[in-house]
């Protein structure tokens, strides 16, 4: 078992802001991933509109093109509200991963699966070839080193 730090209130206050920019940054590509999803939807949904209006089309108008102008407004605002995102979020991982690159080993793969790819506790432990409670251990340590940079 490693030797446990003694940590000053400075030093925990950083590793948990720290830890909390790592979980942030997990839950912003989960939000990506929605937003993508959502996006796709409305897509295949115009799509069928799209498909539906040409074969049924009178020359009579309906309010079936309102309908299909604001379906393709939502895509429009789901892709800008997604690009927005995308660009802070991509700025956020540029710099994430440097400060993970400037991390030594093992701690630097315990980092980069666990936040990067987001992978569970006990995935990370077998990306590694160590047991989950060790990859716990060397986690602590991780976000100590990445806290100080």
């Amino acid at each position: 078992m490693a030797k446990r730090r003694i940590l000053t209130d400075e030093e925990k206050l950083r590793i948990e802001k720290s830890k909390q920019e790592l979980k942030d940054y997990r839950e912003d590509i989960k939000y990506i991933e929605e937003k993508l999803n959502d996006a796709e939807e409305v897509k295949s949904r115009i799509h069928k509109v799209t498909t539906s209006l040409s074969l049924t089309r009178t020359s009579g108008g309906d309010n079936s093109t309102d309908k299909f102008a604001d379906g393709i407004s939502k895509l429009e605002e789901l892709e800008v509200d997604c690009s927005d995102r995308m660009k802070t979020l991509l700025l956020k991982k540029f710099a994430i991963d440097d400060k993970i690159e400037q991390v030594d080993q093992p701690y630097k793969n315990v980092l980069f699966y666990r936040y990067t790819r987001g992978k569970s506790w006990e995935d990370t432990a077998r990306e590694l070839g160590y047991t989950r409670d060790y990859v716990c251990e060397l986690h602590g340590e991780a976000l100590y080193l990445y806290s100080k940079i």
